[in-house]
């Protein structure tokens, strides 16, 4: 399954006396990763100075047939669809038709931002370099793929910021594909017509499109490695919704086009594709990441040995890829791969093994600092170690604090409703949970831009524990995720924390709000552990931390004897997630059915 050396130099349409011995270098480096990796297949492409140094495909692209990776094998690119829109906004611009400077008002008359000062000055650099304030990844609404793109984009757009315009770096799916449909609006067409006419066609990417989805037989299939065997996944329905953001799907072949006009200035075949100077300001910095890592328009910057690095990754399950170019060398490569994101693809990684052999250029520095996709956690507190009551007594002042034993221990039953929603994704909830003797079911309504989306329902039926979505992200759980929900299921936790953990004790004293609380830890056998604070002033629990979520509570009220909270907010991974009950019910009987597995249904 390798076609290396002359062979592949033919297939490209780049000129190339011979083969260069630095691919026979590149490929025995990539296939021992891509075996280390368990990639399933792996196709690659090197240039240098206008010559195809390496071209080469690895692998296979269907497992159970064991179909080889072709040069006209199709891979989804993922994120690197955002170079390919970026370049449709500077195409135009070099035409008149737009420019990087205009405000998305003047293509998008449905285009509102939650900030008036934000709305009022955003352009399409500013959405293009993820500087808006628009949380990170905050693409909910489009996870179900149900949404058209502009509901999609009023609900993304219109959601709660997540830092202040232009302060920060905030990677914004949602911002990237309004810019792409802001150009095709300026083209009086559609973002697919636009990256098809204006750029698969000129540089004879014959076999790229702007859909990931139904590849067919040229395509691959995406795999994810569970530790045993490759696992085949679809393509996730979130792409369709934001096409321009990650949808373009491309071959070995087609991208070594698109790579050889990067790496020669905007010159393909001799003839000038877009202007230098363009290029140059869309790979030039825009927005600081970190110290060593900038965002350009489409691109993340770094430095490698004094050198420039242009370069953009892109994945999800099941698919991979990267393409990098150092504008001062006219050297690049592209990989692309049917596996999930692995070490192969992060920004850095793969550049530190390539570069020295491209360029003939020895180095022992580090690569860039690639900030996670997961939220920052949520600061802790200062502490103070001095005066902690013993875990005992703390515990039972937060007992008493709740209504006492008697009438906690009554209540065996609950069941509450609430809404609210994940604020910086746009996306409204209206969530009833229900407990009783040890089990516990949470269901889920998603609505955004005025329409219901998606349910997700968690249950817990006393034995077993499992997630359902209308969207197919099911899972049953196991290990720690079953233990976890088996305690997550206990009405009052307070009462039985030491059969539930192994542990329990005071950690520290903080100062939260103003006020003094101390933090409870929760030690269990399996799955992470539970940090309670609890007011030093009223004995109540006012935040829980766990599993890189951080809960705070307040509107404390008094139901049938007990003190509740009816207001919640929830930090983690997805942002904020709001919550006001708005009715609660003690005593509740509800069949045993509920609690297991049922049809759902949007």
């Amino acid at each position: 399954m390798r076609l290396a050396g002359l062979l592949a130099l033919v297939l490209c349409s780049a000129p190339a006396a011979r083969a260069d011995p630095r691919a026979d270098r590149i490929m025995y480096l990539l296939e021992l990763q891509r075996e280390k990796l368990h990639i399933a297949g792996l196709a690659v492409a090197v240039v240098r100075d206008g010559q195809v140094v390496a071209l080469d495909v690895r692998g296979v692209r269907e497992v159970e047939h064991q179909l080889p990776v072709t040069f006209d094998t199709v891979f989804p690119i993922g994120s690197c669809t955002k170079a390919f829109t970026a370049m449709a906004i500077g195409l135009a611009e070099d035409e008149g038709v737009l420019s990087l400077d205009d405000s998305p008002h003047r293509w998008l008359p449905y285009f509102k931002m939650r900030d008036r000062d934000a709305d009022a000055q955003v352009t399409l650099r500013d959405m293009l370099s993820h500087r808006t304030g628009l949380k990170a990844y905050a693409d909910l609404a489009a996870e179900p793929g149900v949404l058209t793109r502009e509901d999609y984009l009023r609900a993304a757009i219109g959601a709660v910021p997540a830092a202040r315009f232009r302060a920060s770096y905030q990677y914004s799916n949602a911002m990237v594909t309004a810019a792409g449909e802001a150009v095709a609006r300026a083209y009086h067409t559609t973002w697919d017509k636009v990256i098809e006419t204006k750029i698969f066609a000129p540089l004879g990417m014959t076999a790229s499109r702007t859909s990931s989805v139904h590849l067919g037989n040229d395509g691959v299939i995406g795999y994810a490695w569970d530790g045993v065997a490759w696992q085949a996944v679809p393509v996730v329905a979130s792409l369709g919704v934001m096409a321009p953001a990650g949808a373009i799907a491309s071959s070995i072949k087609d991208m070594t086009n698109w790579l050889r006009m990067l790496a020669s200035d905007g010159l393909f075949d001799g003839r000038r594709f877009v202007r230098e100077a363009t290029l140059h300001e869309l790979t030039a910095p825009h927005a600081q990441i970190n110290e060593g890592l900038s965002y350009a328009l489409g691109w993340a910057v770094y430095r490698w040995n004094g050198h420039a690095v242009v370069e953009h990754n892109g994945g999800s399950t099941g698919l991979s890829a990267i393409v990098s170019f150092l504008p001062d060398r006219h050297a690049g490569f592209v990989v692309l791969a049917n596996a999930s994101p692995t070490a192969l693809t992060q920004i850095g990684k793969l550049g530190a093994q390539l570069w020295p052999i491209i360029l003939d250029e020895p180095w022992h520095g580090a690569g860039p600092d690639v900030p996670s996709h997961t939220a920052a956690p949520v600061p802790a507190p200062k502490a103070d170690n001095q005066d902690l009551p013993a875990a005992s007594e703390l515990v039972e002042r937060a007992i008493a604090a709740a209504g006492g034993r008697s009438k906690l221990g009554r209540h065996t039953s609950m069941q509450l409703r609430a809404t609210g929603g994940y604020v910086h994704h746009g996306v409204d909830l209206e969530v009833t949970t229900t407990y009783q003797s040890g089990k516990q079911v949470v269901e889920e309504a998603w609505r955004a831009a005025g329409k219901p989306i998606a349910r997700v329902r968690t249950y817990f039926d006393g034995a077993h524990g499992a997630q359902q979505t209308t969207f197919g992200q099911d899972e049953m759980y196991a290990g720690a995720a079953e233990a976890t929900a088996r305690r997550d299921a206990i009405l009052h936790p307070l009462l039985e924390l030491a059969t539930l953990y192994d542990s329990v004790r005071v950690d520290r004293k903080v100062v939260l709000d103003g006020d003094e609380a101390f933090v409870l830890v929760l030690t269990p056998r399996l799955g992470e552990p539970v940090e309670l604070y609890v007011s030093a002033k009223t004995g109540r629990v006012v935040r829980r931390d766990s599993g890189g979520e951080s809960t705070r509570f307040s509107d404390f009220r008094t139901i049938d004897g007990e003190v509740v909270p009816f207001a919640t907010t929830t930090t983690g991974p997805l942002g904020d997630r709001v919550l006001a009950v708005k009715q609660l019910r003690f005593g509740v009987s509800a069949p045993a059915r509920m609690f297991g597995p049922i049809k759902l249904a949007r």
